[in-house]
């Protein structure tokens, strides 16, 4: 089966490396992403985020920046395994072509927030998908879950607060550029501020569910879940444990694969067949999920087929609900 994974962290975290004094490559790394890992799991597309902790890095605007120059070096060095795309016809000529597809997001909103023009610039580097917040309020709204997850200082659950002034007028240009409109990370008012004032499907890149395990604010609810549905989006499935597991406790092991098909389960019998897809946060979460890396991602496939999944349903969440997600949304877009 064909992967498409709506996140993870790994360029990100390259350049924390290397800021670190440790080089690392996208084609083979200690990490849980690199293309060899890639092209063994049957990746088709992985999407790559530009992460910045807003309140580590306040210029978040320049940080970005420089994690767009090692993406782009990446691509250029790796050419011969996969390229950037920017719609989904050009993923179809990287298939054709016998490659594998990088799509660009941004993760936090503070990114673009100083201008409609940063935005635009980001739009003409390929970014195609992108979160209004992070853990952090800024211009545009509130997150769902406030603080440094790896420190929880300052740490709060939850918000009703919708998308400020700011995040309205952002929302309007995110949707003219068809840059696709990630909740993931936003308050509970924002998602249906977004919900209401948006013209075309949006997508929860990785978030699981709340009715399912109810202490993560960061989790969508039952009732968002079927208007994300409703709308034609699709939401990913994040390995995160804390996302995973009800009365999860720090220090524990990470997520099981049996975990994954229980939430897997969950989502389906809310929000249908169509609206479940990969969200993996790989790169980006603490405790490694018994698929540690991607090229082990096939044996979540055959285990969900022992567990009564039909293949067609397994087919569907591993790669093929974002694909008709990416066939119908991300196509020619403004200038």
């Amino acid at each position: 089966m064909q992967i498409i994974d709506m996140h993870c962290d790994t360029i990100s975290k390259i350049r924390q490396m290397e800021k670190e004094g440790s080089p690392a490559s996208l084609r083979h790394n200690s990490l849980s992403v690199d293309l060899e890992k890639m092209k063994k799991g049957g990746y088709a597309l992985q999407t790559f985020a530009i992460y910045v902790n807003w309140e580590e890095e306040p210029d978040a605007e320049a940080a970005a920046g420089d994690i767009l120059k090692i993406f782009q070096r990446e691509m250029q060095r790796n050419a011969d395994l996969i390229s950037q795309v920017r719609t989904y016809s050009e993923l179809e000529a990287n298939e054709k072509a016998g490659k594998m597809s990088a799509l660009l997001s941004l993760e936090e909103g503070a990114i673009f927030q100083n201008s409609l023009d940063s935005l635009r610039w980001f739009h003409r580097q390929g970014v195609r998908m992108a979160t209004l917040t992070w853990n952090y309020e800024n211009d545009f709204g509130f997150p769902n879950c406030m603080g440094d997850p790896l420190t929880q200082k300052t740490w709060s659950w939850g918000d009703d607060r919708g998308l400020k002034k700011k995040g309205l007028e952002f929302l309007e240009e995110l949707e003219h550029l068809h840059i696709l409109v990630d909740v993931s990370h936003l308050s509970d008012g924002g998602f249906w501020d977004v919900a209401e004032h948006s013209t075309r499907p949006f997508l929860a890149s990785h978030s699981n569910a709340r009715g399912l395990v109810k202490g993560s604010a960061r989790n969508l609810t039952d009732d968002m879940i079927r208007t994300l549905a409703d709308r034609g989006g699709v939401m990913g499935l994040n390995y995160a444990v804390s996302f995973m597991r009800p009365n999860w406790k720090p220090g524990e092991a990470g997520t099981t694969v049996e975990e994954i098909i229980q939430m897997a389960s969950y989502i389906l019998n809310v929000g249908g067949s169509d609206c479940l897809g990969l969200g993996s946060d790989y790169d980006g979460i603490l405790e490694l999920p018994e698929i540690s890396d991607c090229s082990q991602v096939q044996l979540l496939a055959e285990q969900m087929e022992k567990h009564g999944f039909t293949y067609s349903q397994t087919e569907k969440i591993l790669g093929g609900n974002v694909r008709r997600f990416l066939k119908e949304n991300c196509n020619d877009s403004a200038s």
